[in-house]
């Protein structure tokens, strides 16, 4: 018999039909953090029950990159997948990737910082490719769940009684917790909010509920990202420090001019991708917008776009750029929305991870990582002998306490880091685009003082420090449960 039951709703968790056992439903959207929470589940807490309920009819995945630093590394190592993993990385299975930042805005372009990671791993991945994988790693794929869109639930009116979840389709099903990894526009969320607000209010707190409130539409960064993918054959191209001989990142950072009253270009990622076997470069350019940050973004969030568009974006960066370019046909554009900083990630016995928790913007390729940190530590604490039903709001508590704090400070190292990459730091607010690209405007003082604030921001990437917060959560929990153990009349 299970000893819990989680339902993963883009993750959720339901329960048994004894205190003692507890199942978790996922209701993750099959997304890559959904799944990741399923893998550290059968891993880490075998006698814990799951159900995963996807609204879509068919599994499938957007975007194309993702980002594995160091820290990443060491959480798929704690899955068991880094040698999978190793051998669809978009850098072969080097797993060593250099990041260049390059003065682009300008024809006589030039790198004013190179950064390496040492002996600890880093790479870049098509998100497919490792979907893909993350499946065939579950044992118990009959717990997936197609055609399943979550509606509401209701929680239970104590400790010991179960969720009910509510589908679209006029079934429903039961759970002991419930996991929101449905995404920036996370249904479990809004629900989670929802609820919290309603509580303020009868209590007649109307400023906390309308603050508990703005916590459920996500709200726009301010950017806007040109995504393309550009095919080349890596094994024919010179040794040189460029995206194109699949070992580095390569950030092209400057100012551009105004574009066609959308924004101003001011930085592009390329970095190396590997999909079917195919040999790629995911490529991303990061437009600001007259828009300002923090408001509710109207239009669509993506949309396919001409190439023509894109190379009017490009125009007047170095022809390393321009060639990436003319050789990538396909382009798209996207609306970066993110969140705020949520007060809580858990309420009673419901939990968000990844996206639905933080989303982020993308300077740093840290999103998709933080996702599966969320999902290993919950792994984990599900995993303690100690956490039944009628204990498992203290290991959500841990893990709320353990991961909060964690993720929502890499969410704000990444926003400063765009600030440098984009030149948009306060030091250098009298930079204009005319300036920037006539290759004038900031001396070299002020990029090796640039170089130097890049590489501090990234300081929380660096690996061993992840494993000791898995350590930390796990010995908090013990000592919450004990000390619950300790205070019960059985006790005393």
């Amino acid at each position: 018999m299970s000893r819990l039951n989680v339902a993963i709703v883009y993750v959720v968790a339901a329960s048994s039909s004894t205190s003692t056992n507890t199942k978790v439903d996922l209701h993750s959207g099959a997304g890559l953090v959904g799944l990741s929470l399923v893998l550290a589940i059968e891993k880490f807490a075998p006698d814990v029950e799951f159900d995963v309920y996807e609204s879509a009819a068919e599994l499938s995945i957007a975007g194309a990159g993702v980002g594995m630093q160091p820290r990443t590394w060491l959480t798929i190592r704690e899955l068991g997948l880094e040698d999978e993993v190793l051998k669809i990385s978009g850098n072969g299975k080097l797993a060593k990737l250099s990041m260049i930042y390059r003065k682009a805005d300008q024809q006589d372009a030039f790198t004013f910082n190179e950064a390496y990671t040492g002996d600890e791993k880093f790479a870049t991945l098509h998100r497919s490719e490792l979907q893909a994988l993350f499946l065939s790693r579950i044992r118990a794929r009959d717990r997936l769940h197609l055609g399943k869109r979550l509606l509401s639930y209701t929680d239970p009116a104590g400790p010991d009684g179960e969720i009910q979840l509510h589908f679209a389709d006029g079934t429903s099903a039961v759970c002991d917790v419930l996991v929101g990894a449905d995404g920036i526009k996370s249904r479990v969320r809004a629900a989670l909010y929802t609820q919290l607000s309603d509580a303020a209010q009868a209590k007649g707190h109307k400023e906390e509920a309308e603050d508990l409130r703005s916590y459920i539409t996500p709200v726009f960064s301010g950017l806007v990202v040109y995504r393309g993918v550009y095919k080349r054959e890596f094994d024919d191209l010179p040794d040189e420090p460029r995206p194109l001989n699949a070992s580095n990142l390569v950030m092209y950072c400057g100012k551009n001019r105004l574009v066609k009253q959308t924004g101003i270009l001011q930085h592009i990622v390329a970095y190396p991708v590997m999909k079917h076997g195919v040999n790629l470069v995911n490529i991303s350019a990061i437009v600001t917008t007259p828009e300002r940050p923090g408001k509710i973004y109207r239009g669509p969030w993506t949309m396919d776009v001409s190439k023509e568009e894109a190379r009017a974006i490009y125009a007047g960066f170095e022809p390393e750029v321009q060639e990436l370019v003319e050789g990538t046909n396909c382009w798209s554009r996207w609306a970066i929305n993110m969140l705020k900083d949520l007060p809580t990630y858990v309420h009673g016995s419901i939990a968000l991870i990844g996206d639905a928790a933080h989303a982020m913007v993308p300077h740093q390729g840290a999103g998709a990582g933080q996702g599966f940190e969320d999902a290993l530590m919950l792994g984990k604490l599900l995993g303690e002998q100690g956490v039944t039903r009628g204990t498992i709001r203290t290991a959500l508590k841990v893990y709320d306490e353990m991961r909060r704090p964690v993720s929502q400070m890499v969410a704000a190292l990444s926003y400063q880091s765009g600030n440098f990459q984009m030149f948009t730091v306060p030091e250098l607010s009298d930079l204009t685009e005319e300036v920037s690209t006539s290759g004038k405007g900031i001396t070299a003082e002020q990029f090796k003082w640039m170089a130097e604030n890049l590489e501090q921001l990234k300081g929380w990437q660096k690996g061993p420090g992840v494993l000791r917060e898995y350590e930390a959560g796990m010995q908090k929990l013990r000592e919450e449960l004990g000390a619950k153990t300790q205070g019960s009349p059985a006790q005393l």
